[in-house]
């Protein structure tokens, strides 16, 4: 039995004619993980409904190739987002021409789950279902021509809330890869998780972690007084695979963001990983 369900794919006509380069990802990258909040919204005093237009200025100034969001409504009918094209709209804001939306759970008239925001546009993409406990839990595979002529595979993903569905989860991602390789990965996302949690070592053991070092906290957690200092858990995360005498390297810009002296957006706080395809073996 497969591990995960394909829900829906999109296949576009090969043609003969060579790529334009605005058709294809150059091999330096730059990932945006962002949670964008769930309706937390209330808790934090974050203004309501979630606040589009700044969300996508600030998308869109911090120029990124990719951007994976988390807890995304479509067109649900509450406070944070009554009935909204959320992934296409804040995709719009932002400068992206293509907004991949992946179905979690139906959810109050609309559907809610994850997305995938991308400046170029993807030869093939799908929805997989991962196994859960409680609420379900995907992934988003999208596949990109490179300008080397490589395919990038883009997994953006929001795990589940314990050690052992998060185990599991993880595993059905890697064997998803094993049995559709790409030339090179890149995988991001809320993971719920820790360095020293088992999971992230199996996700450690088979990619290469680019999220910055050393690890800040990306959860404000059930603390309003919001603190750029504060210290805590980080579990919004981006990790990547390259091709056997090749690797990823994040480079200096890969940072987790800062709101500084606005309002958080979120109750999570986005990670940016800027990242190039260089020679040489994976680092010990």
């Amino acid at each position: 039995m497969r591990a995960c369900v394909a829900l829906f794919a999109l296949a576009l006509t090969l043609v003969s004619a060579p790529l334009r380069a605005e058709e294809t990802v150059p091999t330096r990258v730059t990932y945006i993980t962002f949670n964008i909040g769930g309706g937390a919204g209330s808790k934090f005093g974050f203004k309501q409904p979630f606040d589009m237009p700044r969300a996508g200025a600030y998308l869109k100034s911090l120029k990124a190739d990719f951007v994976a969001l988390q807890e995304v409504d479509q067109f649900v009918g509450r406070n944070r987002n009554p009935k909204r094209d959320t992934a296409g709209e804040l995709a719009r804001a932002a400068g992206f021409p293509h907004a991949l939306f992946g179905k979690a759970i139906r959810l109050g008239g609309g559907e809610y789950g994850i997305a995938l925001l991308s400046k170029v546009k993807p030869s093939s993409w799908e929805t997989c279902r991962l196994p859960s406990r409680g609420e379900q839990r995907v992934f988003i595979d999208a596949r990109f021509p490179m300008a080397d002529g490589k395919t990038l595979a883009v997994c953006a993903t929001h795990l589940g809330l314990s050690t052992e569905e998060r185990t599991r989860q993880v595993e059905a991602i890697l064997a998803h890869y094993r049995e559709k390789p790409a030339d090179r990965l890149l995988l991001a996302g809320d993971l719920n998780a820790t360095l020293n949690e088992p999971e992230f070592k199996l996700l450690d053991a088979a990619l290469t972690r680019l999220s910055p070092e050393p690890e800040k906290y990306t959860w404000l957690g059930d603390n309003p007084a919001f603190n750029n200092s504060r210290s805590g858990p980080a579990i919004d995360h981006v990790f990547g695979r390259a091709l056997p005498g090749e690797r990823w390297v994040a480079l200096p810009a890969t940072r987790r963001l800062e709101y500084k002296d606005q309002a958080p957006l979120s109750d999570h706080i986005p990670v940016l990983v800027e990242a190039e395809v260089t020679k040489g073996p994976v680092a010990p």
